[in-house]
């Protein structure tokens, strides 16, 4: 993990580099990461010393419990045994995040170091010898009533680029003639970042440049579009491209009535759904370049058309962009809500987003078996049970493909 250090005398990025890395290698690792400070180093001031993820020393490793399901958190590294009602939300589209609830007693010194205003402590969630969470602390609230209550939230390790902009370090932020997987790798590098890939990168950008106050995470969003990409987060805290999966063997096939379904929630909205969906390549102001439709068959009888402006089409066709988002319209019209009585699908294995779930239940309007993706799961434990909510979402939303059924289609 990260650690902050006080420069001492004869101190330079190259001996820092060496002394916490075995190599003087990472020193542009330090530098980058400590925007403002340059050679010589200001004896007696603090420096950041990043994480350089692939450095042994820098890789978590489970305690490993012998009990299949037991949850084992630990914060800057030694577990923490007081916590309760944990919330552990895992996403195939956004960071993983966690919540959880401590008995608040300001007296504990355990509890104030823990726990103080600002503080970032990493934190690390287990289940069985498995890591399902690596990240940081971002918010502490005190809840003062009859029980003093301390709620405490954490995001994935790469959920600070959400909040925050590339280091000014690593200005001017041009990009031209490189990929997705490069420019991702050179705006994570200061925050100690790893980035892993989970299919081709695509190709170079011809120009790409990231202007001063947009946030990194925004900025590799929206290059990951371009590319047919999401991004998430993996569970030991690396920057996670991947693309929807499409096609697969259901990790689950759940019934209503059966074990260990427990609830359907169907969500549809009839508003953001769209008879036609037109792309418009502006190529100047006030002209209009060359466009293209997607005829949502659907919605007969009724006009419900979008038009949306496509930019950037020297690296994504106005076809590709415009087939995208009726893709994610899906998406976002069509949604379920699973609640299931486990943590882990049939195979015994935890839920994992982006893999294959079957459902029936004729209550919600799905009639027969029908295959969706998990979009998002939250893992919940109080001192009762354990439950775990799955969001599921139709196949082909996230990569512009339009379902050849729904749920209710018979």
């Amino acid at each position: 993990m990260s650690i902050t250090i006080e420069i001492k005398q004869g101190d330079t990025f190259e001996s820092l580099s060496r002394q916490n890395y075995g190599s003087e290698n990472y020193a542009s690792n330090i530098q980058k990461a400590n925007p403002g400070v340059s050679e010589p180093l200001p004896i007696g001031n603090k420096l950041l010393i990043p994480d350089v993820p692939t450095a042994p020393q820098n890789k978590v490793k489970p305690l490993g419990s012998n009990i299949e399901n037991e949850c084992v958190m630990r914060i800057q590294g030694a577990r923490f045994r007081y916590w309760n009602d944990l919330k552990i939300t895992r996403s195939i589209d956004q960071m993983d995040v966690i919540q959880f609830s401590v008995p608040w007693d300001s007296d504990s010194k355990l509890l104030r170091d823990f726990f103080a205003p600002f503080s970032y402590k990493e934190t690390t969630i287990e289940v069985g010898s498995q890591i399902l969470f690596t990240g940081t602390i971002v918010s502490v609230v005190t809840v003062l009533s009859d029980k003093k209550i301390l709620n405490v939230s954490a995001y994935s390790k790469p959920g600070v680029l959400n909040d925050c902009t590339p280091s000014s370090s690593s200005f001017p932020l041009e990009f031209n003639g490189l990929g997705l997987k490069e420019i991702a790798k050179s705006i994570c590098e200061p925050f100690g970042l790893s980035v892993e890939f989970e299919g081709d990168a695509g190709a170079v950008f011809d120009q790409v440049s990231c202007e001063s106050g947009k946030k990194a995470l925004s900025f590799l969003i929206d290059l990951a579009k371009r590319r047919n990409f999401v991004i998430s987060s993996t569970s030991d805290g690396k920057l996670l491209f991947w693309k929807a999966i499409e096609t697969g063997e259901a990790v689950a096939n759940l019934k209503q009535g059966e074990s260990p379904l427990l609830s359907v929630t169907p969500s549809f909205s009839e508003q953001d759904f769209y008879s036609s969906i037109t792309g418009i390549d502006s190529v100047s102001i006030g002209a209009l370049g060359s466009q293209f439709t997607v005829q949502n068959t659907r919605v007969q009888g009724y006009l419900r058309p979008l038009t949306f402006t496509v930019n950037d089409v020297d690296d994504v066709t106005v076809q590709t962009a415009v087939e995208n988002k009726a893709g994610r319209m899906y998406g976002n019209a069509v949604q379920y809500s699973v609640s299931v009585a486990t943590w882990r699908d049939s195979s015994g294995n935890l839920w994992e987003p982006n893999t294959m779930i079957s459902v029936e239940a004729k209550d919600a309007m799905i009639y027969n078996q029908y295959k969706f993706v998990i979009r998002s799961i939250n893992f919940k434990k109080d001192s009762k049970k354990q439950t775990a909510t799955l969001d599921l979402v139709l196949v082909g939303c996230f990569s512009g493909k339009i379902p050849e059924s729904l749920p209710w289609e018979e």
